[in-house]
């Protein structure tokens, strides 16, 4: 892994490791895509990882190729305490 691949994650962990030490058990990492609730369906997915989890090209899925995509679910869903992936429609308004 590169150094600044490593600094980068450092940095995206920050956040998470003060709520560890806070005394959280999980936390939650959300991500979606799709058009949005006001213009049609979206793919939501959560993840819990664990403390020392630290996988590299972890990002916003719009900034991961797909080929990396693919790698990262294998790596994500084989290491998580727990994941779920689920499709959202929008209902419109009525």
């Amino acid at each position: 892994m590169k150094d600044k691949e490593i600094e980068r994650l450092k940095k995206l962990k920050e956040f998470e490791n003060k709520l560890f030490k806070e005394g959280k058990q999980y936390i939650a990492g959300i991500d979606e895509a799709g058009r949005g609730p006001l213009a049609g369906p979206v793919v939501v997915g959560c993840v819990i990882l664990k403390p020392e989890s630290f996988i590299e090209f972890v990002n916003d899925s719009k900034k991961v190729s797909e080929t990396k995509r693919e790698m990262l679910y294998d790596k994500i869903t084989s290491e998580a305490i727990d994941w779920s992936i689920r499709n959202c429609r929008s209902r419109g308004n009525r």
